[in-house]
């Protein structure tokens, strides 16, 4: 297995307000309940590789409405934008539009309080004006980006709001550091400053890589792996976000002043909680060198690691509390995981973490990072303030291959974990196993991994789970008070779906507080070109 593909399977790894919740129904009631939905579909222009975004980007009569916008590169090398808008229950095409020739990545961001396209292009950072179908640069930072596929734009989530003032911020990797550019209430950026320490692993080779991370540069697919160093919480108590960075035994905390900016020096601090190093994908810098038959089936001696996972407050007291996640095993595709969260208390100095953990939670299935698949969302599943934590874990062992070979899909375990208290159980509050039905003559297709998404498609409060059933069915399961979580009969919805889970997604597309769902269809068979569709199921 190359480095590269084991990067891919690092890259995939994700960790995860609701409206207030009804009255409480019955379970039977529930189960009978129907959600209705919309289905559109709209057929994109282009024949490479698209990325779809959404957001309100264009003027209308109706403010709330949404966007979608596809971006391609077209036979000339030409990137073009194109943005749809949803009229009398039909999406048409309301522009087309080519931008400068050097743009590699985009994101949206809301600015002055419209939705704008972010675009990067050579140092330059950019929002796309509809009005005057322009492109208006607003920054410049020093950083130089690879794109890994020059065939496509990327999307890379580079807006978040940094200082809790409900604008949205923009955050931009280097390998020695994070530029950081604060918008104010009229929409200007402040000056981008550099914050935070060099990449750690700057210097390191991932399992046969040739040359260094650092020297890698930046690129879409890394550029997440930079990200999740960052971290934001109020450290000194003063009713403000400050953003911390791990540098290499301690805490390089910048505090918010009163302006909404960040200050130039950083303070530090350390903890007791014991951790190996800052992010997931740090795991793959931990086999340099190893026999790639060992590091496989286990022929080595068995290892433990464990990662920051950030912070959250997780038990809903308003003080950031810390994780971590521990790996064991001896082979990279059998190992044990374990999460284990240090709460935080808040001092007269600041907040302080346990010395040792006061909760865990330890997923049943195998295997963990970095080689097999496996997901965590940390969200309120039942809007009561605490946060939850979801596990889904990709059966990679035998039995989980064989399906593959015979039956043509990948099954997937889901343990739920309901925090009570300030603790988690020592079992899952609920379990799902997602088997989608077999296809073993529809090989054109390949293996069909099923889409299994979590949000709020009911409009109650609670979260939904969403899950692929096979390449034509959704099966919806509502969200319900109590330690069920979710309804035991599926609500089956007819619905294309694709192979690859990332090409779905929940976006609230009609501005109504329901979440949405929205596939992309790229062209079948593996093939480069050809028609691309984008399916969405508008919850009402």
């Amino acid at each position: 297995m190359t480095s590269r593909r084991i990067q891919l399977l690092v890259a995939v790894l994700a960790v995860g307000c609701l409206a207030p919740a009804t009255p409480a129904i019955t379970q039977a009631g529930l189960d009978a309940a129907s959600l209705r939905f919309e289905q559109h579909e709209i057929t994109l222009a282009g024949e490479r590789r698209q990325t779809v975004l959404t957001g309100a980007l264009l003027r209308s009569s109706d403010s709330e409405a949404a966007n979608l916008a596809a971006l391609h590169i077209d036979e000339t090398g030409t990137r073009r934008l194109l943005i749809y808008a949803l009229e009398d229950d039909a999406w048409n095409l309301k522009l087309d539009e080519a931008l400068r020739r050097g743009v590699s990545l985009v994101d949206i961001a809301n600015i002055a309080g419209r939705d704008r396209l972010i675009s990067y292009e050579n140092g330059r950072l950019s929002w796309f004006d509809p009005d005057s179908a322009t492109e208006r640069e607003f920054a410049r930072v020093a950083v130089e980006i690879h794109p890994s596929d020059r065939s496509q734009i990327h999307h890379v989530d580079i807006s978040r709001d940094l200082n809790d003032d409900g604008l949205d911020d923009l955050v931009v990797p280097a390998v020695d550091g994070f530029w950081v550019l604060t918008q104010s209430g009229d929409g200007s950026f402040a000056e981008a400053v550099k914050l935070g320490p060099p990449e750690p692993f700057r210097n390191e080779r991932a399992f046969d890589d040739e040359r260094p991370y650092g020297e890698t540069g930046i690129v879409p697919v890394t550029i997440p792996w930079y990200l999740s160093r960052v971290h934001q919480f109020d450290y000194n108590r003063d009713g403000r976000s400050d953003l911390v960075f791990w540098n290499e035994d301690h805490f390089d905390v910048y505090l918010q002043n009163s302006r909404g900016h960040f200050d130039s020096v950083a303070e530090t601090f350390t903890v007791d909680a014991p951790f190996d190093s800052d992010g997931t994908y740090s795991l793959i810098f931990g086999f340099s060198g190893e026999s790639k038959f060992k590091l496989l089936f286990g022929f080595r001696k068995k290892q433990k690691r464990t990662v920051l996972r950030g912070f959250r407050d997780l038990n809903g007291d308003q003080v950031a509390d810390l994780i971590t996640h521990s790996l064991e095993g001896r082979s990279m595709v059998r190992q044990r995981s374990r999460y284990e969260v240090y709460l935080g208390s808040a001092t007269e100095d600041g907040v302080v973490f346990a010395a040792k953990p006061s909760t865990s939670i330890q997923p049943q299935g195998r295997p963990g990072e970095p080689a097999g698949y496996a997901v965590q969302w940390l969200q309120d599943l039942d809007d009561d303030g605490k946060v939850d934590a979801t596990l889904q874990v990709v059966k990679t062992g035998l039995g989980g291959m064989l399906r593959v070979l015979g039956a043509n899909s990948i099954a997937v375990n889901l343990e739920f974990y309901r925090m009570e208290g300030d603790t988690y159980p020592d079992e899952p509050t609920a379990r799902r196993k997602v088997r989608p039905d077999s296809h073993p003559f529809k090989r054109s297709r390949g293996p069909f991994f099923p889409t299994v998404l979590l949000g709020d498609v009911s409009g109650d409060g609670r979260a939904d789970l969403l899950v692929g059933k096979d390449w034509e069915e959704l099966h919806v399961f509502r969200g319900v008070p109590g330690p069920d979580l979710f309804t035991r009969q599926p609500q089956k919805v007819a619905v294309a779906l694709t192979a690859n889970e990332a090409d779905a997604r929940l976006v609230d597309l009609d501005r109504d507080g329901r979440q949405d769902l929205l596939v992309y269809h790229p062209p079948r068979k593996r093939a480069t070109s050809g028609p691309h569709r984008v399916t969405m199921l508008i919850a009402r």
